[in-house]
């Protein structure tokens, strides 16, 4: 998931370009073989309050971006190899669960008008290929322990259990050590909060944050689960903060709009 952010004052020398800068945090993310050093993936996050992008790249797929600005309540999800975005305001996002509850009531409504056995079957078919969402299950977060290091960073030890089972391990480190004031944390409670309105009408991905706010810190060290074997591995490589271009946080010109379903099937 996934799924980083800082305050700095930069001053030396610099008025004639402050207006192209803005103090930030810039971290650098690996994705791993669980227990190895084979990278997966690398993302780099760069925050400042209220706006957030993310560069991901993973081998043989190329590089995607995202940007948030939480003031224009508005995600930008690029393609660059396509000269192409994707746009999703929070009206869409709130029509979408709309559209989803719509088609949901009316497919309750065809299935009450089918004999018992007929229906039987339908929702058996429905139960297989369209399984319950983890944000339908009880999150559940234990503190394992404190003081244990990852790396320079000195965490606390969760466990997030979804349903009951173990999903998650996740090792969180005070905000000073990652650089990370609190209106750049926010940036990311905001985020989440703006994915998580499609939270059961649509699959959880990198941004799934299910737990984070019974954490203290944030994550330098993430363990996904699927049943006992853990599956992929989210480290912190390094976090800095840095002058940032405002331009980061702004959807390039020239980039061809495309739709969300257009996207999804290229």
């Amino acid at each position: 998931m996934r799924t980083s952010g800082r305050r700095i004052v930069f001053l030396v020398g610099l008025q004639g370009v402050a207006w192209v800068l803005q103090a930030g945090t810039i971290i650098q993310q690996e994705e791993r073989e669980p227990g190895t050093s084979k990278v997966k993936a690398q993302a780099t996050i760069s925050i400042d309050a209220g706006k957030l992008r993310m560069e991901q790249e993973k081998p043989g797929e190329g590089k995607s971006v995202m940007i948030f600005d939480q003031s224009k309540q508005v995600v930008w999800m690029i393609e660059p190899a396509k000269n192409s975005y994707m746009e999703l305001t929070a009206a869409q996002v709130q029509q979408m669960g709309g559209q989803m509850q719509e088609a949901m009531k009316q497919m309750e409504a065809e299935l009450a008008q089918m004999p018992p056995e007929q229906r039987k079957m339908v929702e058996q078919m429905m139960k297989q290929r369209m399984p319950a969402p983890k944000a339908e299950k009880e999150v559940t977060v234990r503190e394992k322990g404190q003081g244990e290091k990852v790396g320079p960073y000195t965490c606390i030890h969760y466990e997030v259990l979804t349903g009951g089972q173990l999903t998650r391990e996740v090792w969180t480190a005070p905000m000073d050590q990652t650089h990370l004031g609190g209106a750049e944390f926010k940036t990311f409670q905001a985020l989440g909060e703006f994915m998580g309105k499609l939270a059961g009408q649509s699959p959880k991905g990198v941004w799934e944050l299910s737990g984070m706010n019974q954490m203290q810190g944030f994550p330098v060290r993430v363990l996904e689960y699927d049943g006992p074997r853990a599956t992929s591995e989210w480290v912190l490589v390094k976090a800095e903060q840095r002058s940032l271009e405002a331009s980061l946080f702004t959807l390039p010109a020239g980039l061809k709009k495309s739709s969300m379903d257009g996207m999804s099937r290229e």
